[in-house]
């Protein structure tokens, strides 16, 4: 199954303002979720701070399956919301790396829960289908 990439990223963290700051997840992630059994999902995301409660995202996504001819690698611009211990991540496809624009492959978008300033889980939300994910902190990858 192919999916578009198109994403935006909303980060919640329960309590005032004060508290979205206790946790800095602005800088170097990389994600995984679990799309099927055949196919792999993953990529790379670098997260920078824009205000409170707001990131902005460059996101870049790669999806294998043996059935299609080529590799997705798809690179997007990104929107990060955080309230709470809570963040959404929506994105926007900004160009095919590898692998055809089509017309089957949609946003990703995340849904996670801050765990630490080192891990984020929850879900893939992409083409009407919900994945488990998780966001882990690259080395060296705080800003």
């Amino acid at each position: 199954m192919l999916k578009a990439l198109t994403c935006s990223v909303l980060i919640l963290i329960t309590g005032s303002a004060m508290a979205e700051e206790r946790v800095n997840i602005a800088g170097q992630w990389t994600f995984i979720a679990d799309i099927s059994d055949d196919c792999s999902f993953g990529g790379t995301a670098t997260l920078m701070h824009k205000e409170a409660g707001r990131y902005s995202a460059e996101l870049t996504a790669r999806q294998s399956c043996p059935l299609l001819e080529d590799d997705y690698l798809v690179r997007q611009n990104c929107s990060v919301r955080v309230l709470g211990n809570q963040a959404s991540v929506r994105c926007t496809i900004v160009e095919f790396i590898n692998g055809f624009g089509s017309e089957y492959y949609y946003p990703d978008n995340f849904t996670l829960t801050i765990a630490s300033s080192e891990r984020m889980h929850g879900a893939l939300v992409s083409a009407g289908n919900v994945n488990p994910a998780e966001w882990k902190r690259a080395e060296g990858g705080i800003s």
